[in-house]
């Protein structure tokens, strides 16, 4: 009874990562090492 309660309960942990994931992915924030790399390559944005 024990295995199976596991079982559900990483199947419910991974299903939560998911959802996390899914939720940052639709954020679609800049990555923060691009404002860097664009200011040393003379792109900065003013």
């Amino acid at each position: 009874m024990l295995d199976v309660l596991y079982l559900v309960a990483v199947i419910a942990l991974f299903a939560l990562v998911g959802l996390v994931a899914k939720g940052v992915e639709r954020l679609d924030l800049p990555a923060r090492g691009s404002a860097q790399r664009d200011a040393m390559r003379g792109r900065e944005q003013r």
